[in-house]
């Protein structure tokens, strides 16, 4: 049995303030007292699900008035929120000194626990970085996925990898800086390496180099990364003259190809008017629940890196919430922060933030959103570059999506004049027998094929006697109430069993969770009509759109009743052999295991019987007794009671 079979996913509201020996109830009670506690200080909460998993982090100037307005019954939600509202089962707070405290400690617990309804790095994985190893006596550069606090300089995160290896080839073949994993001095060599034989390296392996002359060459490259190339370069003119000037060509004619080389990597780096020093421009784009946000690293004027992040939050919420997101992303792994960082978009209480960089580059950093002139038309630049990011994001996602589908999946959008084409179709169905042992299935296609890992199945549980719609009502808000907490999207079709009755009550049960926007239709069985909520559709026999649906709603069936099956069997193999004195649990799966059937048992003669594992004589005699009675009497044994 699934999951979903045998736990209670019905929400509940945390604004009930119910008492009873229902365990939903008792914890609203106890999350209503809870905010009787809050005190009007500055900190972190922490919502928890039933479970006690944290599924919300969030900070406060006043912990009471914020923590409350989730619960207040008059308090305008969106569905989304509502919908996190409702798996809210417990919370915790911690009380800071100040808002920057409270946004340092939120940061630190948002990543610790990754919550589910916070907004989150929609490819959230360690981006790369650029090392230079200052601690040690030879500094080497390579590539890590992570920012540690060992004396090391780092530059990144590099969300585009390529560049990323870019710069690495050019700065440390330019500079001549080893990336080679020697342990130098301790560590010797017979010969350089190919790197040497390039010119790409100045081989301090086996001392061709000294080392105050190849840590100057590492400060060079360096102040280079750093984005100082122009001052990098008027130096290097300068050793040139003066190499010159003693005579010294050879090591003269060195310096001016490498000032060329820089010179026309300086050349190609855009100048940022307005901006002579240096700054980030941080710019968002959004459409609905994901974000896109890119960084420009403006140094010595000139763009020197471009970072971008897609972001996405589940309860699609504003750009100042995605901005918030975007700065605690990216700087606390950022390998050097600016004195200024402008934003394209309000984030609030701005103050803190401002606050919280400066904490982290160790030095004041201005924070600002520029409303004109040139650091206005600077950030727009790098909001311009996040909306064609999102439209390039939003292209192949459509591109993978049109791969995806089957001509079949796009005659469906067609003939139901669906807004988006129905990749994955999730279909529920309804089976009892005799009023008794009602049960649901749930069946999940993908691309026109069963998808079974997707498959649920459902025992009724708060619904007597014959009820179709109680029961729909019932597996719906189990299903999506488990679905939101786990958070999972729904299928791009969502098909019920029924006309428009059922039609319209799950409709009501989507829009409880925020899935407003689900596509949804009824399929009545005998008619085979398609009920949407604005009219009803007749798809000819022969309809290659009416055969996907048939085939679903087929297999939803069989997989109900097959479940249905099952149940039945189950409750006759404990009814049978249950009944039968000295038989308990081991002996019972021995039994089976051997003859497979109660029907098997009934039939094996007294030899067989005493075959199996475990039996003795006396069991075999009680066995046949038993079955011997059930053929006189004919009359079918006291069920168990239902599994609860």
């Amino acid at each position: 049995m699934s999951d979903d079979a045998k736990r209670d996913d019905t929400p509940a509201k945390p604004e009930d303030d119910g008492r009873g020996t229902d365990p939903a109830a008792a914890a609203r009670a106890a999350v209503a007292d809870k905010l009787g506690l809050l005190p009007e200080a500055p900190g972190v909460y922490l919502h928890k699900n039933r479970d006690g998993k944290v599924i919300y982090v969030g900070k406060a100037v006043r912990l009471n008035q914020r923590v409350r307005s989730y619960f207040q019954a008059g308090g305008e939600k969106d569905g989304k929120t509502a919908a996190l509202v409702r798996r809210i089962r417990d919370f915790d707070w911690i009380v800071t000194d100040s808002d920057a405290d409270a946004l340092v400690l939120e940061n630190q617990l948002i990543k610790e626990y990754r919550p589910l309804y916070n907004v989150r790095l929609k490819d959230d994985k360690a981006y790369p970085y650029l090392r230079i190893t200052l601690q040690e006596p030879f500094p080497r550069v390579e590539v890590v996925r992570r920012l540690d606090q060992d004396g090391a300089r780092y530059f990144g995160p590099f969300t585009d990898v390529r560049a990323m290896r870019e710069t690495l080839k050019f700065a440390a073949g330019t500079f001549q800086v080893r990336t080679c994993h020697l342990d130098l001095p301790g560590q010797t060599v017979d010969r350089p390496c190919l790197d040497y034989q390039i010119g790409r390296c100045s081989a301090p392996c086996v001392d061709y180099d000294p080392r105050e002359s190849y840590r100057e060459k590492v400060r060079r490259m360096l102040r280079f990364l750093g984005g100082a190339e122009s001052e990098v370069v008027d130096e290097l003119r300068r050793e040139m003259e003066e190499r010159s000037a003693a005579l010294d060509f050879e090591h003269a004619a060195r310096l001016r190809d490498l000032i060329a080389k820089l010179d026309k990597t300086t050349s190609r780096s855009r100048p940022v008017a307005g901006l002579a020093g240096d700054a980030d421009l941080v710019g968002l784009a959004r459409d609905g629940e994901t974000a896109s946000g890119v960084v420009l690293r403006v140094r010595g004027g000139h763009i020197l890196t471009t970072h971008h992040f897609l972001l996405t939050d589940k309860l699609d919420r504003d750009l100042p919430t995605f901005m918030a997101q975007l700065l605690r992303e990216y700087y606390p792994r950022a390998g050097d922060i600016p004195a200024e960082v402008l934003l394209g978009s309000p984030v609030e209480d701005p103050a803190t933030w401002q606050e919280w960089l400066s904490r982290l580059r160790g030095r004041r950093v201005d924070l600002r959103i520029p409303r004109r002139g040139a650091r206005h038309d600077a950030v727009e630049l790098a909001r311009t570059n996040a909306t064609f990011k999102l439209r390039e994001a939003t292209l192949q996602e459509q591109v993978r999506h049109a791969a995806r589908v089957t001509p079949a999946d796009i005659q469906l959008q067609e003939a139901l004049d669906l807004h988006t084409v129905p990749e994955t179709i999730e279909c529920f169905d309804i089976s009892n027998f005799q009023g008794k042992e009602t049960v649901a299935s749930l069946v999940f296609f993908k691309g026109g094929k069963p998808l079974k890992s997707r498959y649920r199945r459902f025992r009724i549980r708060t619904v007597a006697g014959v009820d179709d719609f109680a029961s729909m009502t019932e597996v719906l808000t189990r299903y999506y109430g488990r679905l939101i907490e786990k958070g999972e999207q729904p299928a791009d079709l969502v098909v019920v069993d029924g006309g428009v009755g059922q039609l319209s009550m799950a409709r009501k049960v989507l829009a409880g969770y925020g899935l407003h926007a689900t596509q949804l239709i009824g399929l009545a069985k005998r008619e085979e009509l398609i009920h949407k909520e604005d009219r009803t559709i007749r798809l000819p026999r022969r309809s290659e759109a009416l055969k996907v649906l048939q085939r679903v709603r087929d297999e939803a069936h069989r997989f109900a009743i097959t479940y249905h099956r099952l149940l039945r069997d189950k409750r006759t193999t404990h009814s049978e052999l249950d009944l039968i004195p000295g038989i308990g649990r081991i002996k019972k799966l021995s039994l089976l295991h051997r003859f497979g059937s109660v029907a098997e048992i009934r039939r094996a003669t007294p030899e067989e019987l005493a075959e199996v594992h475990g039996i003795n004589r006396h069991d075999v005699v009680a066995i046949r007794e038993h079955f011997a009675a059930r053929d006189r009497n004919a009359a079918p044994p006291p069920l168990p009671p239902e599994e609860t």
